[in-house]
Parts: C-alpha cells; sequence; structure tokens
C-alpha cells in the first residue's frame, strides 16, 4: 500500500513558484502521489497537470448552489446564509460541494493509501512537510494558526480510516446540527470545527507548525480575499495572508538556522521586511495614540 497521497482541490491558483515547493517540499519529500480535483474551466497546460497521478476533472456548476439543489433536501441554504459575510456564503459552499464530490467519486482511491494529505493549489511550502508515518494514534494532523475563532481549514493530513467522515462535510450541512445553535460570527473556520464537534473528528486533531503559506498570482480568481503583499524577487507572486507568511518562515528560520537563509534568501528578505513594516505600524500607532 502507497503511503501518501496528495490532494489538490478548487482553482489551480498560486503558479509554478508555488507548484514548485509543493514538488520539493511535500510530493518529492513524502513519494506522494499526487491528485488534482478542479472544474473543467481550469484545464490548463502547466506542471500540475503533467505530473498528476490523478485528474479528477468535473464540469462545474455556473451557479454552485446547483449542485445543493440537486444533492440536497433540506436546510443547506439557510446555513450558507448564515455567513453571507463571512466568506461562507461565497467561498465555503464551493470548497465543501469538491469534498463532497471526491467522496461520492473518488473514496475507493482515497482508501488505498495510507494517509490523504487534503489541501489547496495555492499553499506555498517554505519547509518540508511533516512525515506522520510514525504517528500511532491516527491523528488527523492541521497546520497551527488561521483559526478565526474555528479552526484552519486549508489543509490537513487524515488517516486513510477517516477520510470518508472527513469529506462528509456536507451530509452536516444540510443537517439540523448545522444552525442549530449557530454562532453569531459562522465562516468556514467556525462551519469546519462545528463539523468536527460533530463527528467527534475533533478529538483525533493535532497542530503543527506552520510550514506554508496561501499564495496567489496576480491574475488568480478568488471568490473572497484579494492578495495585497507583493512577494518580492518572485514574479507575479503575492502573499494572500501575512500572518500565516511570517509564521511559516519564522518557524523554518528557527528549525534550519542559518542554512535557510543560505536556501532561501528572498523568502527570508520578505520575512524581516515584513516583520520591520509591522514593527514601525506599531511605533507610528503608539506616537500618535
Amino acid at each position: 500500500m502507497k503511503k501518501y497521497l496528495t490532494v489538490l482541490a478548487g482553482n489551480p491558483r498560486g503558479g509554478e513558484h508555488t507548484w514548485k515547493s509543493l514538488y520539493k517540499y511535500v510530493i518529492d519529500h513524502l513519494d506522494s502521489d499526487l491528485a488534482i480535483c478542479t472544474g473543467d474551466a481550469w484545464v490548463s497546460k502547466n506542471s500540475l497537470f503533467e505530473k498528476a497521478d490523478f485528474k479528477w476533472i468535473f464540469e462545474e456548476p455556473d451557479n454552485w448552489f446547483n449542485y445543493y439543489e440537486e444533492n440536497f433536501n433540506n436546510n443547506w441554504y439557510e446555513f450558507f446564509s448564515l455567513g453571507k459575510d463571512t466568506g461562507l456564503y461565497n467561498s465555503g459552499n464551493i470548497h465543501f460541494a469538491i469534498k463532497d464530490i471526491i467522496l461520492k467519486n473518488y473514496i475507493d482511491i482515497l482508501e488505498s493509501y495510507e494517509f490523504i494529505i487534503y489541501s489547496r493549489f495555492d499553499q506555498f511550502y517554505t519547509d518540508y512537510h511533516i512525515d506522520i508515518r510514525r504517528n500511532l494514534n491516527n491523528n488527523i494532523w492541521i497546520p497551527s494558526g488561521e483559526n478565526y475563532h474555528g479552526i484552519g481549514d486549508r489543509h490537513a493530513v487524515v488517516p486513510a480510516s477517516k477520510i470518508r467522515n472527513f469529506l462528509n462535510i456536507c451530509e452536516y450541512v444540510d443537517s439540523p446540527e448545522s444552525i442549530k445553535d449557530s454562532p453569531e460570527y459562522l465562516n468556514c473556520e467556525t462551519a469546519y470545527k462545528r463539523f468536527l464537534n460533530q463527528t467527534k473528528l475533533i478529538e483525533d486533531v493535532k497542530r503543527y507548525d506552520r510550514q506554508q503559506f496561501t499564495s496567489s498570482t496576480k491574475t488568480d480568481k478568488t471568490n473572497w480575499r484579494i492578495a495585497k503583499y507583493n512577494l518580492y524577487f518572485y514574479k507575479n507572486l503575492m502573499i494572500k495572508y501575512p500572518d500565516e507568511f511570517i509564521e511559516s518562515l519564522k518557524n523554518a528560520i528557527n528549525k534550519n538556522g542559518i542554512n535557510y537563509f543560505l536556501r532561501h534568501p528572498a523568502l527570508c528578505f520578505n520575512y524581516y521586511y515584513l516583520c520591520l513594516r509591522r514593527y514601525l505600524g506599531r511605533l507610528k500607532n503608539t506616537f500618535y495614540a
């Protein structure tokens, strides 16, 4: 049995710089197979489509709520309507539906591996991915940070024995439990945590030091957050969430020391530049307070 399958789901964002970090720090490092799951509108000639062992291409609907209308019958729309201003309504509904597509069509493939790395196309890796093959507790591993009152939902390492339940979030969305005692602020992360609690999967969740950040090219289409921070010396690439970037670089530098500066001087420059900007911003706020 092969150990790892890395699944990238959604739109192919991030560009070649991002995907090269995936190959080095995840695919090659863990000897992982690669599956990409995306809509037919995003099929193109790039390294991902050349390297992927599995290409799960679906017909992308003009309106993703049509998918729910065709497959679910209860309170899914009421659930998403609770997050109209948080990204849940116009972004979370897509990510959840893609999980359902994978569950209904490719679960046999997933369960033929020992571990599934379920992630997005736009994750730029700054160091070698954790290897959980010696994990005897059968946990679900999620990077630290980016919780937004819930739990970060962009990346997870899931044992095959739990992948079926992990992907089954749309059944939860359509159930009465999804809207029962809903929090005042329901976003993708709080919905994800509520789902993990409801299915008891939360008992198996462990966190590890972040080793990646979310990137964006200047031409990437987005349904929610627009990247505003340039990643200097990386043509056309931007940082979507600066906290992610700073945490992942801090972890890599602390772990590898001077060797990391030699391997990634451009990333280190961007790290110290952002830290300096934040420091000067705090000084300015203190001065004018």
